[in-house]
Parts: structure tokens; C-alpha cells; sequence
């Protein structure tokens, strides 16, 4: 038998143990019970992210996302399906398929492959970018169907996705990248931002939770419940969104313009530089990952280099105006041609001459002989001068790194070289970014603006973490310059070859360009009396820059007044 003096020891011991249990149990089941019941329902749970990417937004000027935006969308858990005691794999194909053509839906890239989807246990979308009605009507045909449902999804990116060539896309890593992010400890690292933005702002868009989409099954595996749930996102919100200066609406206007062309356009706030909108065509799909297209559409044709052709006038003009050097005092006459020292005459594409010409009806023209001949008057130097003056030996972007290159590149004491580059063909070449830059200065009063495409970096609660701000713009030219040479531009389009550029809601100023080999171009800034806005087009095939470059500013110019109020406000 115990003693008692043992017994007490003994039973001390049992109510201790005994009350430890009763204090696990009240914390598990009070203090953890919601979290554990959680858990145990979600073993009961097949899941999707509700995001494509666990990555930060891009946003609009405004703050409305780009990226990541809800789309209705058809969702398929193959799993599910196979329960179905009624219906086998080759029904779901059949029914599915004919689901996307009576309803019309935009097909999700699964689509194209149903009979390897459905017998995978991976759950895929089906169709996306439903309408409300097509949602309606694919709720009423899925009823009694086993995993199927409608839910909202976020893509990365919509189908037709704007300014595609600025964000870049996202992408499967690599190996050699997969270790580099895994080393690096950083967020989700089977994908990464593949190009521009994406790419340069990768570390920073990651670590974005998201909800996930969840259907119920029982203890079988079967559907439970007909209709979906959202668990909420668990985890810490370490990614970033990039706000950029794009505006939504100029962005639309500009694309369309675009559509079809091949080449670039470039849409400036005259007075800080901000990039409203930017378009390189043709395009493609980023929600089609990895590099599908052929050709040169990944290429972004704005921050690519060409021979300026005529808009470079446009320096020699200012440098003249601005230091009182010209030729209009010994009373230039164009007839035709103009021979150089070495013998080699330059042509002016009116081969029977413009007759007697002043730098006003020159710039109307776009006449060689004459800007040849100023050239000359000029001098190489001073050309070269103004070409860095006027931003045309580097290409800035605050916020987003783009190639940059002298590409100012002739000999100052060799006639024939000025003569080239007098006309913007040989020993200059500019992107439409610059080109848009020059005319902004013109259009603002002489002030070098630097252009800016990303404004702040802000957390999902809108907190600026880092401001990217506008650089003061620099007086490069004579006030009274730029004005004169504005009214010039404006005579350019209304009595010259930027005739088609006229329009009968905004008044439009600017220049063309016609490069011998390398496309066309219009370079120009609306409202002509009171500019907001500069931009330059460039048209890699075209055969005008009046007619092929100067209708995308005219299209831009008047939606873009109408859209503001302004239409048909200008004096000029």
C-alpha cells in the first residue's frame, strides 16, 4: 500500500497533469479553435489564386491599377468533373467547347487543349473577360454541372493590355534565374518580369498576397456546394506598386492612332516632361508569356534611333533665331538644287525649286537647298551646339532605364557633312522620345523639359514609400526664339507639308519629315496659341509624314481637345 505521504505526491502530480490538459484545451479550443476549424475545412478544399501573380500594380497617373484588374471569368476544376456520375470526360469536352462558341466567349489559353485539361487535376480558366449577360448565361447552361463555376479572377494583364512595350511582360524563370531569386530570398520566384518595367521594378513588385478561389468537396473528393469561396489572403504585403504618369484616356487615343502602323508615338506634357501616353506598333499579348511573336514586336520603336529627316530643321532654325545668323537677308531663291564645294548638289524634293524663300515659308516647304545653305551659314559647331541644347545627344526617362547614345556623329569642318546633317539623314539619328522633347521646348518657351514616366513608388494603402519628381526644366533657347519659330509651325501646317495635320477642332503646330530610307515623321504641340501638349510620330513605312504621321497627331489632337473641353477654343 502508498503511504499517505506518497499517496499525496502522486495525486498532486495527477492534478497538475490534469489541469496543464484542461489549459491546452480551453486555449485550443478558444484561443485556437476558428484558426484550426479553418484549417480543417480547407483540407476540404481545392484552391486557385485568385491572382495570376503575387506582384504589385502598375498604376495610372490617377491611381487606377493597370495591371491586375477583376475579369469575369469561367473556372474548371478537372477533378471535380470526373465525379460527375452522369457525365464523362468527352461530355465536358464536347459541352465546353460549344459552351465558348454560343456564349461568344474570349477562350483562355487552356482552352485549346480541353482533353489534356480536363483529364490534369490542375484547375484552369476557361474563358475570361466575361460580360455580365455571357456571366448570367453561363451560370444558367453549367447548373447541375460538376466543376464549373464563374468567379472573378485578376490577370496580370487584360486581353488587349495598354502600353505593353512600357511594362514588359512576366515569364517563366529560368534556371539560372530561379537560384539568383531563390538565393535572394524574393517572393514567387518560378516567375519574373521579363522586360521594361516588369523587369526593372521585379524585387519590388513581389510579395503581394492574394485571395484564393475555393470549391468545397466532401470526404469522397466530390463537389460539395455549387458555388465558390474566397478565403482571404494571409501573409505580409511586402511589394510596391509603381504609379506612373500615364494618362488612361491619352493612352487609349494614342494606340488606336497606332493601329496597324508600324512605328512609334510619343505624347508630352509641355510643361514638365511627364510621358501622357506612349505607343509602339505593332504590339503583343503579355498574357501570352513568353515571346510568341515574330518580327520586331517586342521591339519598342520609341526609344529606338532614326534619322530625324526634316524635324531637325528645327535646331538649325533656333539656332539662327536665337544668335541673329541667317540667310534671309541675301535673298535665297530655291531653284531646284544646291551645289557644294565638292561638287555634289543637294536636291530639293520640288525639283523645279520653291523659288524665293525665307526661313518662315522654308520650314513650310521643308526645302533642302535652303537649310543646306544655312548650314553652311551656320557652321558645324554651332549645329552641334544646339543638337546638345536640345537633348538630342542622350535619351533620359526618369524612372525607367532606357539605351541612350551620342548619336551626333559628323565632322564640323567638312561641308558635305553639315550639308547631311543639315537635313537630318546622315551623322544624326534621334528617337521619338527626343523628338517629342525638342518640340516640347519649343512649345513651352525655349525650357528643356526631362522627360518622367514613373512618379512614385507607393504600398497597396496608397503610402508614397519613394516620389520620383519632375526635374526643373532648363531655358536652352531664347524665349522670343521659341515663339517665333511656334508661329512658324503653325504656318507649316496651315500653308505647308504639314497640311494633313490640320485639323478643324484644335489647331496643331509642327514639322514633318521624310527620311530617304528610314520612314516618316511629324513632330509637333497643340493647342498652337497656348501648347499642352507635344508629340512626335514616326512611321517606319510610310511615304508621308503629312498624310501617314501627321493624321495619328491630328486623331490624337482633336479627341484629345474634345475629351478636355477645348475643341475649337484656339485662336490660331
Amino acid at each position: 500500500m502508498l503511504s499517505a505521504k506518497r499517496f499525496r505526491r502522486v495525486s498532486a502530480l495527477l492534478l497538475a497533469a490534469f489541469c496543464l490538459l484542461a489549459a491546452r484545451l480551453w486555449w485550443l479550443n478558444c484561443r485556437r479553435g476558428g484558426e484550426l476549424i479553418a484549417l480543417a475545412q480547407n483540407q476540404r478544399l481545392l484552391t486557385v489564386a485568385e491572382r495570376e501573380f503575387r506582384r504589385g500594380d502598375f498604376l495610372w497617373r490617377d491611381g487606377e491599377p493597370i495591371t491586375n484588374r477583376a475579369e469575369r471569368c469561367l473556372l474548371v476544376f478537372p477533378s471535380l468533373t470526373r465525379g460527375d456520375a452522369q457525365h464523362d470526360a468527352a461530355y465536358y469536352q464536347t459541352f465546353l467547347a460549344a459552351l465558348l462558341d454560343d456564349l461568344a466567349l474570349t477562350p483562355a489559353p487552356a482552352a485549346q487543349n480541353l482533353a489534356e485539361r480536363l483529364a490534369a487535376d490542375e484547375p484552369f480558366l476557361l474563358a475570361r473577360s466575361m460580360t455580365e449577360t455571357q456571366e448570367q448565361a453561363a451560370n444558367e447552361r453549367t447548373a447541375g454541372l460538376c466543376g464549373v463555376f464563374t468567379c472573378v479572377w485578376r490577370p496580370r494583364y487584360a486581353a488587349s493590355s495598354p502600353a505593353a512595350h512600357l511594362l514588359g511582360y512576366v515569364g517563366p524563370s529560368s534556371a539560372a534565374e530561379y537560384e539568383a531569386l531563390t538565393a535572394a530570398g524574393l517572393a514567387d520566384p518560378a516567375y519574373t518580369g521579363k522586360c521594361a518595367l516588369e523587369q526593372q521594378y521585379d524585387a519590388l513588385l513581389r510579395g503581394r498576397p492574394t485571395a484564393e478561389i475555393a470549391a468545397a468537396v466532401d470526404e469522397q473528393g466530390r463537389q460539395a456546394s455549387q458555388t465558390l469561396r474566397e478565403l482571404p489572403p494571409g501573409g505580409e504585403d511586402t511589394a510596391l506598386d509603381v504609379q506612373l504618369t500615364l494618362d488612361a484616356a491619352a493612352q487609349q487615343i494614342v494606340e488606336n492612332a497606332m493601329r496597324g502602323k508600324n512605328g512609334a508615338a510619343v505624347l508630352l506634357d509641355v510643361t514638365n516632361g511627364d510621358v501622357l501616353a506612349l505607343a509602339s506598333s505593332p504590339g503583343f499579348d503579355q498574357s501570352a508569356g513568353q515571346p510568341a511573336a515574330e518580327g520586331d514586336a517586342y521591339l519598342n520603336k520609341a526609344f529606338c534611333y532614326y534619322p530625324p529627316a526634316s524635324v531637325f530643321k528645327l535646331v538649325l532654325a533656333l539656332a539662327a533665331l536665337d544668335n541673329g545668323i541667317g540667310i534671309d537677308d541675301a535673298g535665297f531663291v530655291c531653284d531646284g538644287g544646291i551645289t557644294l564645294p565638292n561638287g555634289r548638289t543637294v536636291h530639293c524634293w520640288r525639283r523645279a525649286g520653291h523659288g524665293a524663300e525665307d526661313l518662315r515659308t522654308a520650314l513650310a516647304n521643308s526645302c533642302n537647298p535652303y537649310f543646306v545653305a544655312l548650314g553652311q551659314r551656320l557652321g558645324g559647331e554651332l549645329i552641334a551646339e544646339y543638337a546638345w541644347r536640345l537633348g538630342l545627344t542622350e535619351q533620359v526617362l526618369r524612372g525607367m532605364n532606357v539605351p541612350s547614345e551620342n548619336r551626333l556623329d559628323f565632322s564640323p569642318a567638312v561641308p558635305a557633312d553639315v550639308a547631311n546633317v543639315s537635313i537630318g539623314e546622315k551623322g544624326i539619328r534621334a528617337t521619338p522620345l527626343m523628338l517629342a522633347r525638342l518640340l516640347a521646348a519649343i512649345a513651352n518657351g525655349g525650357k528643356l523639359v526631362e522627360p518622367r514616366l514613373v512618379s512614385a513608388l507607393v504600398t497597396a494603402g496608397g503610402r508614397t514609400v519613394q516620389s520620383i519628381e519632375s526635374a526643373e526644366p532648363r531655358q536652352v533657347v531664347k524665349p522670343e526664339s521659341a515663339q517665333k519659330l511656334r508661329e512658324m509651325l503653325r504656318f507649316a501646317v496651315t500653308n505647308g507639308t504639314g497640311a494633313p495635320a490640320e485639323s478643324g477642332i484644335v489647331a496643331i503646330a509642327g514639322k514633318t519629315g521624310t527620311s530617304q530610307d528610314f520612314g516618316v515623321w511629324f513632330a509637333g504641340f497643340f493647342p498652337a496659341d497656348a501648347p499642352r501638349w507635344a508629340m512626335a510620330v514616326y512611321i517606319a513605312d510610310g511615304q508621308s509624314g503629312g498624310s501617314d504621321a501627321g493624321s495619328v497627331c491630328r486623331e490624337t489632337a482633336e479627341k484629345l481637345a474634345l475629351l478636355e473641353g477645348i475643341a475649337g477654343q484656339s485662336s490660331v
